[in-house]
């Protein structure tokens, strides 16, 4: 019986012990974990903090491109609508014009290349005329200096393509030599009219009312 007693008061013991043991270990864990939370809070702080002035450069970053963007953009859609308006009354001139008139136009234009042609043979390629008609007209100009003249293809021509413009039409001269080679198209006539009467254009078509 003794024994037994022995036994119950050692395990009581050993029990106690290890409670004291827990105690402190738990009461370790709730001062960690009371200092961690302290200083979580302060870092969630701080954090929070940067986050505000990280996201207030941003905003104020945007607002600036945006006021600064917004009229460049407006001025650029402007511009990209009266020269859209431009484009579309010459097209609806050079439709109301006809072939005749338009292959008039190019005339002019071999008229002026033809300095450069001079005392050379020339081989033609028709853009969208009519190859007969155009013959006709390259023969008074040109006379027995015109060794052929053949139809063409609009590619021929892309480099010189105005955007919206539906008339590819023209001629492309090359001398027999292939050193010298004249495109002499209905886009070019534009772009040289626009070049140097843009804004009387644009003016006269909105009656005016464009900004300076």
């Amino acid at each position: 019986m003794e024994e037994l007693r022995s036994t119950d008061i050692l395990d009581q013991e050993i029990k106690a012990d290890v409670k004291k043991k827990a105690d402190r270990i738990l009461e370790d864990a709730r001062q960690t974990a009371a200092s961690l939370e302290a200083g979580v809070g302060a870092r969630v702080s701080a954090a929070g903090d940067e986050a505000k002035k990280a996201s207030a450069a941003r905003v104020s970053f945007y607002e600036k491109n945006t006021s600064a963007a917004l009229p460049l953009e407006k001025q650029r859609y402007f511009v990209s609508f009266v020269n859209d308006a431009v484009i579309g009354a010459f097209n609806s001139y050079f439709k109301e014009l006809g072939p005749k008139k338009r292959m008039d136009i190019v005339q002019k234009l071999v008229e002026r290349s033809k300095s450069e042609l001079e005392g050379k043979k020339v081989n033609a390629f028709v853009i969208g005329f009519n190859k007969a008609d155009a013959e006709k007209m390259l023969k008074e100009e040109f006379g027995p200096s015109l060794l052929s003249c053949k139809t063409g293809n609009e590619i021929m021509v892309a480099d010189e393509a105005v955007e919206g413009f539906e008339f590819r039409e023209g001629l492309v001269l090359v001398s027999e030599d292939g050193k010298t080679l004249c495109r002499l198209t209905l886009d070019e006539k534009l772009k040289e009219v626009m070049e140097s009467k843009s804004y009387e254009l644009s003016s006269a078509l909105f009656a005016g009312r464009l900004p300076e």
